[in-house]
């Protein structure tokens, strides 16, 4: 990050959020046609379906699928078993150390926007990042991340059984259509939704 990006963030802390959700080119309505299908679990899946999900679960939160050794096989069998559902495996995982440290390794604008996009399939708005940004000054960003899983919004959004996926592209009601923009802006065409720098800020 250069020394006048530095400066300017500086003297106008919310000029980056405020660019960043600056109304542009609709790309959201472009964009759509790249997404994949929503990812469900049924009541009694097969195991090609769960391994589905835990892929899509694993690739919306992380961008990959880890290696043996780093996944969470405890919680996969729970999934599996039917101890867990699709909402509370995807809690697991945001709280666990490979999502924690991909965040961690972000500026903190970048976080923020990366945590929105995975976990509720949409570019934050300002007041969003800051309150993302507070909790995890003050309580960690473990909290900021749990307040985004277990919040009204994933469970209207997702409920128990469907993988979070990029739904900021579609307008509803609430969501301006700079959030829909920034969404598309973010947006890469990646599964793990991560957001370049220069987007993020």
């Amino acid at each position: 990050m250069g020394t006048s990006l530095l400066t300017t963030l500086a003297v106008a802390p919310d000029g980056a959020m405020a660019r960043a959700l600056r109304p542009g080119t609709p790309q959201g309505f472009r964009r759509r046609q790249s997404l994949p299908r929503p990812v469900q679990l049924s009541r009694d899946p097969s195991e090609s379906q769960v391994q589905e999900v835990l892929q899509a679960v694993y690739r919306q939160l992380l961008n990959r699928v880890p290696f043996a050794a780093e996944r969470l096989s405890d919680a996969e069998s729970q999934l599996r078993d039917g101890q867990l559902s699709v909402a509370g495996f995807v809690a697991q995982i945001a709280g666990g150390e490979l999502f924690q440290k991909r965040l961690q390794r972000m500026a903190p604008l970048r976080a923020a926007s990366a945590a929105y996009l995975a976990l509720l399939g949409r570019a934050a708005m300002p007041a969003e990042v800051s309150r993302f940004l507070a909790i995890r000054a003050t309580a960690g960003q473990q909290a900021a991340v749990a307040e985004l899983v277990d919040g009204g919004e994933y469970a209207t959004a997702f409920g128990q059984d469907t993988v979070p996926y990029l739904r900021g592209l579609a307008t509803e009601d609430g969501v301006p259509l700079a959030t829909v923009n920034r969404t598309a802006a973010l947006y890469g065409g990646n599964a793990g939704l991560t957001p370049s720098l220069r987007d993020a800020i």
